[in-house]
């Protein structure tokens, strides 16, 4: 294996970059079989321990997948998801040329006194008010990536649950609703998927995750979503731009204090 003698990285690093060089050149292309741990260690010179280390890194990154009795494959390329776009999931994987699905868990109308503290805060709700909650499992080109656990405003969205659900939300809002979704304040955590998300995207337990807390509003300051998603941190990029509070939505910042101080209230 090529090297000055030099590094400190550990050698299953090296040889992961590597591998990792060849699929982003395209030596090794989406769905190829990469080696077997035996070919790894005859072709860089380790021992299997070492090359399976070296796998194992790429299966983290998302570089890689194992299938078949873990044998290990290139993976697709991943998903890039803007988080700082009004426009929604579904919206952004078409632009991309991705074709989006979702399949709905849950659809249901809950009363004031079943709603969390959290959930009211962030819609404005008072004690006459229901809200929609609706949990989705979201696909691009038939692969699981999300769950999103959302909550709408009843009185804002009449007869919500009546439309296709698992066609873009956003757009049912835009179309038959008359709202624009225009900015939103998101509290973004890092972990692992549990066993209940595990089940319901179908894929292994522990994946990495991007847990996404969200507060969505018009362009008139209305708050018309609170959100819990979490995406699989090893198909997805995450991007976002910044901008300074005050133009984060019209007037001045207070509003996006309120709302980051939301979602970062106990319940």
């Amino acid at each position: 294996m090529p090297d000055n003698g030099t590094s400190t990285r550990p050698i299953y690093r090296r040889v992961a970059e590597q591998i990792a060089e060849e699929i982003e050149a395209g030596v090794l292309p989406a769905d190829s079989r990469i080696s077997s741990e035996r070919e790894l260690a005859e072709r860089y010179g380790v021992s299997r321990m070492t090359a399976r280390a070296a796998i194992n890194i790429l299966v983290q990154r998302g570089l890689i997948v194992r299938r078949n009795r873990a044998r290990a494959y290139v993976a697709q390329p991943k998903f890039r998801f803007d988080l700082s776009s009004p426009g929604g999931l579904h919206q952004q994987l078409r632009e991309a040329g991705v074709r989006p699905g979702a399949r709905l868990i849950v659809a249901e109308k809950l009363p004031f006194t079943a709603l969390e503290p959290q959930v009211i805060r962030a819609l404005a709700l008072n004690e006459a008010d229901e809200a929609y909650h609706i949990v989705r499992l979201r696909t691009a080109n038939d692969e699981p990536i999300a769950v999103e656990d959302s909550y709408f405003p009843a009185r804002v969205f009449p007869d919500l649950l009546d439309f296709n659900l698992t066609d873009s939300i956003y757009g049912i809002l835009r179309k038959y609703f008359s709202v624009e979704p225009a900015g939103s304040v998101q509290e973004l955590e890092i972990s692992m998927l549990n066993a209940e998300w595990a089940e319901i995207m179908g894929v292994a337990l522990d994946l990495p995750t991007l847990e996404i807390r969200r507060q969505a509003f018009t362009a008139d300051n209305v708050p018309f979503e609170f959100a819990h998603d979490i995406y699989r941190g090893d198909r997805i990029i995450f991007a976002a731009r910044t901008v300074g509070p005050e133009n984060l939505f019209t007037g001045s910042g207070q509003l996006w204090q309120q709302a980051l101080d939301n979602l970062q209230a106990d319940d």
